[in-house]
């Protein structure tokens, strides 16, 4: 979950950088003030850089040297440390939000031997400096705005989020043409016909060609841990759509219904959101209109009102008519899991299974 996100300085200077200020009115160096505090002169940098503790003793030879007293520099010592501490609890939340197992797995970040490694190269993934730059980006940054908008903030699974940049950052590396929904609606037939093809290392890098043609980047990208996406649409840069797809599910019928779903939106409905399916709390008319869609753009309308008929008894018949229809048979059956007619558990030996090890 994103947590601590009300603003705070990434940096509170610590007592040493008024020590130097006052070194320089008194023109005294590292090594003249670190004899005067009774410091080697590594120690006396080491106060002055805030990596030692400026304690009581410490205060009362500055307090002789510079004329500032005592009280003024355990004050200026508790704040720093306090705020150290706090930036530190802060960064552990962020970190630990983070599904940072997978995404060393996927090679979305390096592996790291310490704690402190594995926050730089989190910091790395999202493009900021602190906690405070994440912060920033996703109130600044328009289509994680709109991310953003479309969850609560103080809800949004970070696993999501960086579902979502791994695939802004893919979508950016992908050459295709302007969006052009026009386009996409030509290929729907082509791309239907691929539904037939059950190998996926054939069938994915077919549609990305198509997509492309498109204006649509086309993004396959396994979820985290924490992430429960199947699809999501979003436009990351105004002339190219993105199209986003998990395989959460590996069989066939739940990735081709995913797939027109997501084609649905991107032609009917606006190019404002960030829409992830399982997920988002989205419009329940866009979401009917999406499913709508894809159930058309795969079961022509008129074999709809015989398939409605079938049960679980009626396989063969499901095994026909997938044929005659020209799409998998796998599929129809989803179709009649989902309206209820037949129960998950029944019939998934129609179904095609992707493996896992051809995503990743």
């Amino acid at each position: 979950m994103i947590g601590t996100l009300d603003f705070s300085p990434d940096r509170v200077s610590p007592p040493g950088d008024t020590i130097i200020d006052l070194m320089d009115e008194h023109g005294l160096s590292d090594e003249e003030l670190s004899k005067k505090i009774g410091l080697p002169t590594l120690k006396g940098q080491q106060l002055l850089r805030g990596d030692m503790h400026l304690n009581e003793c410490m205060a009362l030879r500055l307090q002789d040297i510079f004329d500032v007293s005592v009280d003024f520099w355990l004050k200026r010592e508790g704040a720093y440390r306090k705020h150290i501490e706090h930036l530190k609890a802060v960064n552990k939340e962020w970190l630990d939000s983070l599904p940072v197992k997978d995404m060393v797995n996927y090679g979305w970040i390096p592996k790291a031997s310490t704690r402190e490694l594995k926050f730089k190269h989190c910091l790395d993934f999202f493009g900021i400096n602190s906690v405070n730059d994440f912060t920033r980006k996703i109130n600044n940054d328009a289509p994680l705005v709109a991310f953003r908008k479309s969850l609560s903030l103080k809800t949004v699974p970070m696993a999501d989020l960086a579902w979502i940049i791994k695939a802004k950052e893919l979508s950016k590396s992908y050459t295709c043409n302007s969006w052009d929904k026009e386009n996409l609606k030509s290929l729907i037939p082509e791309i239907r016909q691929l539904s037939n093809e059950p190998d996926l290392r054939k069938f994915i890098p077919q549609l990305k060609e198509m997509f492309a043609q498109a204006g649509v980047s086309f993004i396959v990208l396994p979820t985290p841990s924490g992430c429960r996406a199947s699809g999501a649409t979003c436009f990351f840069e105004p002339d190219r759509a993105t199209l986003i797809v998990s395989f959460r599910h590996l069989t066939n019928d739940h990735f081709w219904f995913t797939l027109f779903h997501e084609i649905g939106h991107l032609i009917l409905h606006d190019a404002i959101n960030i829409r992830i399916e399982g997920e988002t709390e989205l419009s329940s008319k866009e979401e009917d209109e999406a499913d709508q869609f894809a159930v058309d753009a795969l079961i022509p309308k008129h074999f709809q009102g015989r398939i409605k008929e079938f049960r679980a008894k009626d396989w063969k018949e499901i095994v026909r008519i997938a044929k005659k229809i020209g799409i998998p048979k796998g599929i129809v059956l989803g179709h009649l899991q989902h309206i209820g007619n037949i129960p998950y558990s029944h019939l998934n030996r129609l179904k095609v299974r992707y493996s896992k090890d051809d995503l990743i």
